[in-house]
């Protein structure tokens, strides 16, 4: 079951000044910024970046809020039963409706989707149907060890959804993202992040710094098909590729630094993003098939549960150069 508010709405005072500014360039492909809602803090905070990022990039800001089923009353009639879903539906679309303002309606083109089932399935479905670009998702408090709690939806959608995703806790205030981290494998399906990358700094006035890891799973010397006889010629490899990716964005108008780490690949990822004051880390999930992906290795699900700022992942398909092979034929 889906319900479309098709009117704009818009947040309140509070959220309306950006903490991202526009500036010129080309602009991304970004239309329509999708946060699912369900009403928790984490979820909130993904709606300050939703709202100020569709804003940014002057698209529709799609709120997605899906109602779990609810046990069926023993002996309810078929009237009472509707009655109780509809009551469901309506605090729903007004608890939605206490998240924006009227008096801000003419600064955002906003849709309200309201579904019924199980989360991660209508979440995936509804950025098919509303052609979603970007999803926004809140990742829930520390557990006992300190470790971010992922969430097995947030989990889910991460594996499934062929959209970049960005994942914000509670524990973070929004940032102006003036600073991404790119964390590359140097790999040729990887470039679609960096260009992603550059797109977005581009738009936000901001820089790149590209980290390549040498010591953790993020390189294999065999798949960039570097020389393993020693180490230094693989380190010529990469400071190589690190080097045209800094003068891409060059020509692109955007400042890119290199940066390379030796270690574990998560480690070094998240203590680059502190010492860099990085504000947006981005990583590369390459793509499985069509409907599920792997994360890259525990890398990237680290690095998702554990940063103290947002991640955005962008999908990548693994076949990248042999589909551009074949389509030029």
């Amino acid at each position: 079951m889906i319900f479309f508010a098709n009117h704009t709405l818009s947040l309140g005072d509070q959220r309306a000044r950006s903490c991202f500014e526009a500036v010129g360039g080309e602009d991304m492909d970004i239309r329509n910024v999708m946060v699912p809602i369900d009403f928790s803090q984490p979820s909130r905070m993904a709606l300050d970046y939703g709202v100020d990022l569709a804003r940014v990039f002057q698209a529709r800001l799609t709120l997605v809020h899906v109602m779990e089923p609810q046990p069926v009353l023993e002996g309810a009639s078929a009237g009472e039963i509707a009655r109780i879903e509809l009551e469901r539906r309506e605090a729903a679309l007004q608890q939605l409706g206490e998240l924006v303002a009227p008096e801000d309606e003419d600064d955002l083109d906003l849709r309200i989707v309201l579904r019924s089932g199980n989360a991660k399935k209508e979440i995936a479905t509804a950025v098919d149907d509303q052609n979603v670009d970007l999803v926004i998702l809140g990742t829930h408090g520390r557990g006992r060890l300190g470790r971010l709690i992922l969430g097995s939806t947030t989990e889910g959608l991460l594996r499934r959804l062929h959209v970049p995703v960005m994942t914000v806790s509670h524990v973070m205030a929004p940032g102006r993202f003036k600073r991404i981290l790119l964390a590359t494998d140097l790999s040729d399906s990887s470039h679609a992040a960096f260009t992603f990358a550059l797109d977005m700094a581009r738009k936000l006035g901001g820089d790149v710094l590209a980290l390549h890891v040498m010591g953790g799973p993020m390189l294999a010397a065999a798949e960039l098909g570097i020389p393993t006889e020693t180490n230094e010629s693989a380190l010529e490899e990469v400071r190589r590729r690190l080097r045209t990716l800094a003068m891409e964005g060059k020509a692109q108008g955007v400042a890119v630094e290199t940066s390379i780490a030796d270690g574990a690949a998560a480690t070094s990822i998240m203590q680059a993003a502190t010492e860099n004051q990085a504000e947006l880390i981005l990583l590369a999930i390459e793509s499985k098939g069509l409907i599920e992906r792997r994360l890259l290795g525990t890398t990237a699900e680290r690095v998702v549960r554990e940063a103290p700022i947002p991640v955005l992942a962008v999908p990548v398909s693994l076949n990248a150069q042999r589909e551009k092979a074949e389509q030029a034929r």
